[in-house]
């Protein structure tokens, strides 16, 4: 009797037992626990470590964005262009009109009556050595030079250009065939009388057949005048011997005046200046 109630219990244990492992494998083994070893996954199969869901890339267009009210710019003021400001203009030059050239210098005045000029650059010639005129009208040969202060001596040159004068073509500027005279002096005092420069007085310049053709074709070059018309111009120059023979001629392209003198404590001064006459 009694090793049957031992054999009937053994039986009911193992029952219970058998169906708690049942129960629990059904829940399962609880939550991981962090540092729990046994809960790492330590599988090294790639195969069965490889991802089975396909990546999806989905294009997802922008959100419309709320379309915003249009303002007015305001002005770019780094873009307006800026106000022109007003540029001040250089002193005109000085025009003598009836009352002669006046070149008034730091040691010395210098008059010539008659001439209409007009002066180039600063009109001060207080610290000037020179001066530059432009003839509108007056005669220079035969006018007179009036200097006050201490003079010791007046020369004059001039400048020459050759003019070819032609009924077709007009006048013609040979720039090659000028020339330069030498300095000559001036006989005064205080008044000095200004000579040489009517035509029959001024110098030729000293130029053959060939210089003249030359000279000529260069200045018809200049004045993209035609190959053929250059060969009838220079054909018919072919007697010409001389800068100042017909249909030549020698004309005074400006007159210069160099006065030497003294200032007020004895030192030595030169002083020049020149007219240019127009074509």
């Amino acid at each position: 009797m009694i090793a049957r109630l031992k054999h009937i219990s053994l039986v009911a244990a193992t029952a219970l037992t058998l169906a708690a492992c049942s129960d629990s494998s059904s829940k399962g083994h609880g939550p991981i626990v962090l540092g729990d070893s046994s809960t790492i996954v330590t599988e090294t199969d790639p195969l069965k470590l490889k991802d089975l869901v396909t990546d999806l890339q989905p294009v997802i267009p922008p959100a419309e964005k709320d379309e915003e009210p249009k303002t007015e710019a305001a002005p770019d003021t780094a873009k307006t262009p800026a106000v022109a400001t007003a540029i001040p203009q250089p002193a005109p030059v000085q025009t003598s009109t009836g009352g002669g050239l006046k070149a008034e210098f730091k040691d010395l005045t210098v008059v010539i009556p008659g001439l209409n000029v007009k002066q180039a650059g600063n009109p001060n010639l207080q610290k000037a050595n020179g001066a530059v005129y432009s003839l509108l009208g007056g005669e220079l040969n035969g006018s007179t030079l009036k200097i006050s202060g201490t003079v010791t001596k007046v020369s004059q040159r001039y400048q020459t250009v050759v003019l070819l004068k032609d009924d077709d073509i007009g006048t013609l500027v040979l720039d090659a065939l000028g020339s330069t005279s030498g300095w000559k002096q001036l006989n005064g005092n205080g008044s000095y009388k200004v000579t040489g420069l009517d035509a029959r007085s001024v110098e030729a310049p000293d130029a053959d057949a060939g210089d003249i053709r030359n000279a000529v074709t260069r200045a018809a070059q200049r004045r993209r005048m035609s190959r053929k018309a250059i060969q009838e111009l220079t054909n018919d120059l072919r007697h010409v011997r001389a800068a100042n023979q017909k249909p030549l001629s020698v004309m005074v392209r400006s007159v210069m005046w160099k006065i030497d003198g003294k200032d007020a404590q004895g030192r030595m001064f030169s002083k020049q200046i020149r007219v240019d006459v127009p074509l």
